[in-house]
């Protein structure tokens, strides 16, 4: 016979303290998930957006007046620690003032940098505001920031060739051949500068007084008090934002220029199709319409440079040995038809423009270059000896005559001071020309080559990737700029440098 168990009023009470205690945490659990606390929807990483460049126009053909074009680098890329990316269609929200009414309006942003190799990644946005505005910010939840804006360029050119930004830049002999070339065909040469050997940046600087280059001063992105996980503008940036710096030459020459060329330092073209590079793309375009840009080959080219010597455009032009081999082209815009680019060229087209392969020449890239310690051999027969290794000798005979005039206006000016004085201290040897060739090949380029390993595609590419080791003998001049720190904002917090300039005492580096 089973003995009766005797529930107490005690007993009672426990159940319902047990069942209610269930409850309890049955709903605890809900609201930690409701609000985040054990295993919600991951955690969405704070915007941040670095301005790289701001122009206002008060007049534009492709633009529209009074527009505003923006150019910046987000934090909307990949994210290490598995946080969900940032929107990308968050609305940017700008304010104009002027002396008599103020305007607040949304934009999207478009992404220029459409790969997801880098946390960092280039956006352009550009809007319509008012006339005459006294000030233009972006605007959050919690407060503004004002936006440091330039008036683009209005002077009339009718071809600009925009040089990536160059860092711990030794390359003094493919400056001087460039700046002559270009300027003797009819185009104007701007410059980005982030680093270089301090005689270079001064014989950079005094070439700029004569009016053959514009340099400008190109910064990294900073983030002040931000951690690496949420914004690493160091080691998360592509190729120290080229495809910013490319569209800044873009917007910046947009209302004045007829043709921007985005190319590299080593890069020479001389016009074939014409006398000058102007007449050269128009032939080219003809009566094509909507054209956004032309793309040019470009042909693999050994060269020396010879120390024993003073330097010579038309010794280093002699030297060139043809490697038959072509790599990634380089484009020349149609800066009304086009409002950014990717690096080096554009990853689409407008809709309703086209892009046009050219066939009739090609770009001589000097890949390789290598000091010569004994006299340059002087070729009698051409005026630019390796340079028209491939082409006719009616083009031999039609250039000739331009290359003794542009060898003759650098002796020139090389004769001249204080440029004579800068030319015996500019280098004598390459350093971190050959350093940064060797890293890139070992680090980047073979396992692009290759195909057989993933680590291309987790690297967001640039020379963040390679170590600077300082020389005893090298110094540098490197950009600077106070960055201002911004209290965190809802939805994006904006940052931007002022007062940019140049100093002395950074060391050569890349960033």
């Amino acid at each position: 016979m089973s003995k009766k168990i005797k529930v107490t009023k005690l007993h009672v009470l426990c159940l319902i303290l047990f069942i209610l205690s269930v409850i309890a945490i049955r709903y605890a659990k809900d609201i930690r998930y409701a609000i985040g606390d054990q295993k919600p929807e991951k955690q969405k990483r704070p915007l941040k957006a670095f301005i790289l460049s701001a122009y206002f126009y008060t007049t534009s053909e492709s633009l529209g007046n009074n527009s505003l074009a923006l150019v910046m680098s987000m934090n909307i890329g990949r994210n290490k620690n598995e946080q969900l990316n940032g929107v990308d269609q968050t609305k940017l929200t700008v304010m104009a003032r002027n002396f008599s009414a103020g305007v607040v309006l949304s934009a999207n942003y478009e992404r220029i940098t459409l790969h997801d190799n880098c946390q960092m990644i280039t956006v352009f946005a550009t809007l319509q505001l008012l006339p005459n505005p006294t000030q233009i910010a972006l605007m959050t939840n919690e407060t503004q920031a004002d936006i440091p804006y330039k008036i683009p360029s209005y002077a009339k050119r009718d071809v600009v060739f925009c040089i990536s930004p160059i860092y711990v830049s030794e390359l003094w002999q493919s400056f001087l051949t460039a700046a002559h070339i270009y300027k003797h065909f009819g185009a104007h040469l701007h410059l980005y500068f982030i680093s270089g050997v301090t005689s270079f940046f001064k014989l950079i600087h005094e070439y700029e007084k004569l009016n053959f280059v514009t340099m400008q001063p190109w910064d990294r992105s900073y983030f002040p008090a931000i951690p690496f996980d949420i914004a690493d503008a160091y080691q998360e940036t592509e190729f120290q934002s080229l495809a910013a710096a490319q569209t800044d030459c873009i917007l910046q020459y947009k209302e004045s220029a007829k043709f921007v060329a985005l190319f590299e330092l080593n890069d020479i073209l001389v016009p074939k199709v014409a006398p000058t590079y102007v007449e050269e793309f128009e032939s080219i375009i003809g009566k094509s319409e909507g054209v956004a840009y032309l793309s040019y080959q470009r042909r693999n080219f050994d060269a020396n440079v010879y120390n024993s010597t003073g330097f010579s455009i038309q010794s280093m032009l002699d030297s060139l040995a043809d490697k038959n081999t072509k790599q990634i082209g380089k484009v020349v815009v149609v800066p009304k038809n086009l409002n950014y680019t990717w690096m080096d060229r554009p990853l689409h087209t407008p809709d309703g423009f086209v892009s046009i392969d050219v066939t009739q020449n090609e770009i001589t890239y000097i890949e390789n270059i290598t000091w010569i310690y004994d006299e340059p051999a002087v070729n009698t027969d051409s005026r630019a000896g390796g340079l028209f290794s491939n082409n006719s000798k009616n083009y031999k005979k039609l250039y000739g005559a331009a290359f003794v005039d542009i060898e003759n206006e650098l002796q020139f000016i090389l004769s001249k001071e204080p440029i004579a004085e800068i030319v015996p201290t500019l280098p004598n040897f390459y350093y971190f020309y050959y350093l940064v060739n060797k890293c890139f090949e070992e680090k980047y380029y073979k396992f692009l080559k290759s195909e057989s390993s993933n680590w291309v595609k987790n690297t967001c590419p640039g020379p963040q990737i390679c170590g600077f080791y300082q020389h005893p003998k090298v110094d540098c001049v490197h950009v600077n700029a106070q960055h201002v720190y911004m209290k965190e904002a809802e939805p994006i917090t904006y940052y931007y440098a002022t007062s940019h300039h140049y100093s002395a005492d950074i060391g050569c580096y890349a960033h």
